[in-house]
């Protein structure tokens, strides 16, 4: 996990601005960062396409697929950082091969943030992403340089006025 420490260490700045702008430490803001979550893991499976079998249109372009895998990535580690993860610390890695079972995985777990946020079950939450992540084509370098330019974008946004 320590090769995705510098996009931990830049989310971490929309992190600041984030805390300084809104009151993130509220219980509502919790759950709709939540609910944000579980929001764009929909966006992403619906533009991976992986679960519908009825349909024969292919996935989205890869360039939208990995915008939409950051926002998941963004979040994921905004929650760790709430929590002061280390990415040096001891991750278990999901031996999950199925893309349609990633998700539902995900879904589950990122759910269950409601009501049981601890750092074993953000830290799940995180390295099952990384691996769905590699099961719809993205390698970790496409997922460091798709998450450093949508904090770059974030950061541009916030100096434009969000």
């Amino acid at each position: 996990m320590k090769k995705f420490e510098k996009i931990y260490e830049e989310n971490k700045k929309l992190d600041e601005i984030f805390n300084e702008l809104y009151d993130n430490n509220s219980s509502d803001t919790f759950r709709k960062n939540v609910l944000e979550l579980l929001v764009e893991l929909g966006e992403l499976a619906n533009e991976t396409r992986c679960f519908k079998y009825w349909s024969s249109k292919g996935p989205s372009d890869k360039k939208i697929i990995l915008e939409e895998f950051a926002d998941c990535m963004l979040m994921t580690l905004c929650f760790c950082n709430m929590l002061e993860v280390d990415l040096k610390e001891e991750f278990i890695e999901s031996q999950n091969n199925d893309a349609v079972e990633q998700f539902i995985s995900l879904y589950y777990e990122s759910s269950k943030l409601i009501s049981d946020f601890n750092k074993d079950r953000i830290k799940t939450v995180l390295v099952n992403l990384i691996k769905l992540g590699n099961l719809i084509e993205l390698s970790d370098e496409d997922i460091i340089n798709g998450c450093l330019l949508k904090i770059e974008k974030n950061m541009k946004r916030f100096e434009m006025g969000f």
